[in-house]
């Protein structure tokens, strides 16, 4: 890399590190403070599982936490090259605008990559941590005790389990149906898991019968063999598809779920593969406002006109996947339309200036 070269892309990784890492420390900090009674109330809770706890947060949060920073990072370099008549000097010695952004865009790339293996590889599991860590150590807060009227388990052959709450004492899952299929139903009052063998108390068996269902055994225990359970899977709280990994959802848009299904699976899907892509976004956006040459150019109001802009675009983004799994809007148009016209408008003012 030339010297150049260097010189923006460190000046841009400064502000890069300050936001993505310092903002974050600071939030680390009160969350901490908030929780410091539950987490000495925890003497066995060593001092690694809060430090992962912490750091899966900032997994969770990463596909707006690096769009941002790479925001803040671009207007501060190109504002500051700006002002100080840089960009001037950078012409005058024979290097063009499109050369010059050329670190920001390498960085853009490797920003919206890794954001793709986040929601590939990080996501599911770190999801899962916090939910057991809430479950475990959290137990008092607001999240840990969640009022949902029942909780749904999504189990990997497709089948599901739907119960009310998980009994501490009893360490069982309380008022469980195991939904095998539509014609096939079992209800019981009591699901432990044990190991790998799950075992039930006061079983019934439903099949359906014309239009109904009909009581065809029961058992006072019954070890379910049949249920595809696994360890990973949290004892409370349901595993919605937005958890869940891109090659998961691909592989669950060629099982025959309902169309319902089929429909917030493809929006999840869509909407893990769009929103990485916001990291090009901004860059294609705040760049013709920040190397324009304008005695009055004013960082203040770049900074809160984009900053104002990415919100107002993720909380959209938001309502469109509402929008998208109700079946109110198509995937397609609800994920993809919105980046497509974003890319239009900023695109074309980008390639003009």
């Amino acid at each position: 890399m030339k010297i150049w070269e260097k010189y923006i892309l460190r000046e841009f990784l400064k502000i890069f590190a300050l936001f993505l890492f310092g903002f974050y420390f600071l939030y680390a900090i009160i969350d901490y403070s908030t929780h410091i009674q539950e987490f000495a109330h925890g003497k066995n809770l060593p001092i690694l599982k809060i430090f992962q706890y912490y750091f899966f947060q900032f997994v969770k949060r990463a596909d707006i936490l690096i769009p941002l920073a790479v925001l803040l990072g671009t207007i501060k370099v190109l504002c500051q090259l700006n002002i100080n008549r840089e960009l001037v000097a950078f012409q005058s010695a024979g290097i063009a605008q499109k050369k010059l952004l050329r670190p920001l865009f390498l960085m853009g790339t490797l920003c919206t990559l890794s954001c793709l293996a986040i929601n590939e590889f990080a996501i599911p599991h770190s999801l899962n941590f916090i939910d057991k860590f809430y479950d475990s150590h959290l137990s008092r807060s607001q999240r840990a005790n969640r009022k949902e009227p029942f909780h749904v388990l999504h189990l990997e052959d497709h089948t599901r389990l739907v119960y009310q709450y998980f009994d501490q004492e009893k360490d069982a899952l309380f008022d469980v149906i195991w939904i095998r299929s539509a014609d096939d139903i079992w209800r019981m009052k009591y699901l432990k898991a044990d190991s790998e063998d799950l075992l039930g108390q006061w079983v019934d068996h439903l099949v359906r019968v014309g239009e109904g269902f009909q009581k065809e055994a029961s058992y006072p225990t019954y070890l379910f063999t049949e249920i595809n359970w696994t360890k990973e899977i949290p004892r409370k709280g349901y595993i919605p598809y937005e958890n869940r990994s891109i090659h998961e959802l691909i592989a669950f848009l060629r099982q025959p779920f309902a169309s319902y299904e089929k429909q917030e699976i493809l929006t999840q899907l869509l909407f893990k593969l769009a929103m990485p892509t916001s990291c090009f976004l901004v860059l294609i956006g705040v760049v013709p406002f920040c190397i324009g040459y304008r005695r009055d150019l004013s960082p203040f109001f770049i900074y809160v006109f984009a900053l104002f802009g990415f919100i107002a675009f993720v909380a959209f983004m938001d309502a469109a996947v509402i929008l998208s799994e109700n079946e109110t809007a198509s995937a397609y148009v609800a994920i993809l339309a919105p980046f497509a016209f974003a890319f239009s408008i900023f695109g074309w003012r980008y390639v003009r200036v």
